[in-house]
């Protein structure tokens, strides 16, 4: 008897290990399976949100001259003397992700390049201290990849001092040449003030400001670059108030230094030819993606096109 009870009690011991087992096991299946789930799971909302990144870049980048177009139509019509903002916001949810989008026409807006290649470094830091508010202007760090052209032509033959007027290499190539990004976002406590920040500045326009979309700060600070602040006012104040002038009409009229409309002619234009995306990628449970994306035609016809993540 006491054998058989033994035999009984070792067989018990058996099966409760070999249950204890076989959950300990299922319970690691069931672990590694969730894992796997979730990593799908993630995956998948990775690929929606750069999927759905790209498509919108794409469409957006194709229609956003005629779309410019039509809003500075409306403007005019409305109120000739008031541009059109020199951006563009929508919100779009797609498959469970939300883009947030800011569609800009970069010509609209201060070409930092242009007017720091025109005016020097000082100049430029006035400019931005007027174009953001005292938050944004405190992460203010320009570190030029190269010395302006106004400081260089010395140096040049007469050949490359052409083609520097003509097309003058980028001082800066990126915003993070411009801000203190880190300060930037911690001043503000999210990633998304640097687009915010940058609606009425530019690295990428073609350097030419579109006076006619343009607002009257990016008016007064490229115009103040090459003649006095009062002489550059009387410029704008003439424009609004005669809202289909062309631009050879005003500069003519209120511009009497033949070399400093010359300038004024190179810095400004009519059209626009550079445009710029921000799309802010977010959906539950994973990081944000943001990218920014710009384009541009250049004198030749050719488009040039630059995309950043943050």
């Amino acid at each position: 008897m006491r054998t058989d009870r033994a035999r009984s009690g070792y067989v018990l011991l058996t099966v409760i290990a070999v249950c204890v087992l076989m959950v300990t096991l299922l319970s690691v299946l069931a672990n590694r399976s969730l894992s796997r789930g979730l990593e799908a799971a993630d995956a998948q909302r990775s690929l929606q949100q750069r999927w759905g990144a790209q498509t919108l870049e794409r469409a957006l980048m194709a229609q956003a001259p005629k779309l410019f177009e039509e809003r500075a139509e409306l403007a005019q019509a409305r109120n000739p003397s008031q541009p059109p903002e020199p951006y563009y916001r929508a919100a779009i949810t797609l498959g469970g992700v939300t883009f947030d989008v800011l569609l800009g026409d970069e010509d609209a807006k201060v070409d930092l390049n242009a007017l720091y290649h025109y005016a020097g470094q000082a100049q430029t830091n006035r400019c931005l201290g007027d174009l953001l508010d005292f938050g944004s202007n405190r992460c203010v760090r320009l570190r030029p990849a190269i010395e302006p052209r106004m400081d260089s032509r010395s140096s040049l033959t007469s050949d490359e001092e052409l083609e520097a007027e003509m097309d003058p290499p980028k001082a800066f190539r990126s915003w993070g040449e411009v801000f203190e990004l880190p300060m930037l976002t911690s001043t503000y406590g999210s990633t998304a003030a640097l687009p915010n920040a940058t609606t009425g500045m530019t690295c990428w326009g073609s350097g030419q400001l579109n006076f006619q979309r343009a607002s009257d700060q990016a008016i007064l600070a490229v115009a103040g670059a090459v003649i006095q602040d009062g002489a550059a006012r009387d410029l704008l104040g003439r424009y609004r108030r005669s809202p289909t002038a062309t631009l050879p009409m005003l500069l003519q009229a209120e511009v009497s230094d033949r070399e400093d409309r010359e300038t004024l002619a190179r810095l400004m234009s009519q059209s626009s030819t550079s445009f710029s995306v921000w799309i802010d990628a977010s959906t539950q449970g994973r990081k944000s993606l943001r990218r920014f994306s710009v384009q541009s035609r250049d004198r030749e016809g050719d488009i040039r096109s630059a995309r950043f993540e943050f």
